[in-house]
């Protein structure tokens, strides 16, 4: 199962506010450009918003800032530099969590390479139906995987240890399937 994450083009992220460390799998490190966590060591939002497009910088900051102040879902599509001279496209889905305080205590979500269907250096908004507010659909059923997701990482470490590859797995599904393009309804002709 890890393999066949590995081998995707959709990744896993987590930032927990007691450390400020961004975690991400080995696929979303790769697109993001930021290290991968092991232990203590990985990046943080910073580390993220410097390898955003400098085009994308301040709209994708500004919704990062508003998200750790009052929580609420992540879903832009930006364009990351991970390496010098390699432009990614990115669709993001993610939520900021609150705590019992109404204070963001983390986030956690999923992140899907999109560049093999951008044309031309611009994303195509028809094939991805991506927007910052989820509506239903495969992205409802998103956004309960990611809660399922989070309510795993509550139970006992070793529980969560056996749940964690099955619900990486269906993240990973969910992810493929927000990469589909929507179906564009037929136009009523008039006779």
């Amino acid at each position: 199962m890890a393999r066949a994450l590995a081998a995707s083009d959709v990744g896993t992220w987590e930032w927990h506010l007691d450390d400020e460390i961004l975690r991400c799998d080995a696929v979303a490190a790769g697109m993001l450009g930021i290290p991968r966590a092991r232990g203590d060591r990985g990046g943080s939002f910073t580390s993220l918003l410097d390898r955003i497009h400098p085009e994308d910088q301040l709209r994708i900051e500004a919704l990062i800032d508003d998200l750790r102040r009052q929580g609420g879902q992540f879903a832009p599509q930006f364009r990351t530099v991970p390496l010098a001279d390699d432009v990614r496209w990115v669709l993001a889905r993610g939520r900021f969590n609150l705590d019992a305080g109404n204070s963001v205590c983390e986030a956690r979500g999923i992140v899907i390479d999109v560049t093999a269907s951008s044309h031309a250096g611009v994303l195509d908004e028809v094939t991805f139906r991506a927007t910052d507010v989820v509506a239903g659909g495969i992205d409802r059923v998103a956004e309960l995987a990611l809660m399922l997701f989070e309510s795993a990482a509550n139970l006992g470490q070793q529980q969560f240890d056996r749940l964690k590859p099955v619900l990486d797995v269906l993240l990973h599904e969910i992810g493929r399937q927000l990469e589909e393009p929507s179906p564009i309804p037929h136009l009523e002709s008039i006779h």
